[in-house]
């Protein structure tokens, strides 16, 4: 696997263990329960993601094995809502919406990174 995968995997898992130790300090069952599961989720999703394109480049017909990797991974992200508001109610299901969010955050944070770094190094060449 690719560094940066590597790394968004690692950020991804940091945070997910910062919501649930705020969800659990907090005693909030949304966010322990809906936002934990939406980013255990999310890492399960990024991962599919990983394997699938993989196995894209390996596989004949490449758009066959990427539809039905995205239609799997939406109709398990469906599922999970799904059960989230029907039991749980709709607290938790925005929390669990959120939750789906960690990897995208992750990914923007480092993103942004990136940019600052190169405008401070910019800046340290102008001094």
């Amino acid at each position: 696997m690719n560094q940066d995968i590597k790394k968004i995997l690692k950020n991804s898992i940091i945070t997910s263990v910062i919501v649930l130790v705020y969800g659990i300090l907090i005693r909030s069952f949304a966010v322990y329960i809906g936002m934990f599961g939406g980013c255990v989720i999310s890492w399960i999703g990024f991962y599919s993601i990983c394997l699938e394109a993989e196995a894209a480049v390996k596989n004949d017909n490449p758009f066959r094995a990427t539809v039905t990797g995205y239609l799997k991974r939406y109709l398990i992200y469906g599922i999970y809502l799904g059960i989230l508001i029907n039991f749980f109610g709709i607290p938790t299901f925005l929390g669990g919406a959120i939750g789906l969010l960690n990897i995208k955050f992750n990914i923007s944070l480092m993103a942004v990174l990136t940019v600052l770094k190169k405008i401070q190094s910019r800046l340290k060449k102008l001094k």
